[in-house]
């Protein structure tokens, strides 16, 4: 069995709404969640949803040009669980996970 890491990025540019960052297409492991408030300075709340309620899971209010890992442990993801941010500037987004086979 081969499991697969994959990155993906997001640009967030909609402010004071939830915005979907990561919907599992699978059951995975996502190993590293970073947001990098590009330009200026933005309170991010980072939600997870598992279908039936979007949970705040982690917030911070970050300077310009900071970046923050909101997660200190790997996050296991069911089937179609989703990953949402709120913030009030532009973000950028890398996730790493793990799809396995």
């Amino acid at each position: 069995m081969a499991n697969t890491y994959k990155t993906d990025m997001v640009s967030v540019t909609t402010t004071g709404s939830n915005v979907l960052v990561f919907i599992a297409s699978g059951d995975l492991i996502v190993r590293d969640v970073m947001i990098f408030a590009k330009g200026g300075a933005a309170t991010v709340s980072v939600l997870y949803d598992d279908r039936t309620t979007d949970d705040v899971v982690a917030k911070k209010s970050l300077s310009a040009d900071e970046t923050w890992r909101p997660f200190t442990a790997p996050v296991a993801m069911r089937n179609a669980h989703e990953l949402k941010v709120n913030t009030t500037d532009t973000l950028t987004i890398l996730i790493t996970y793990v799809e396995f086979s």
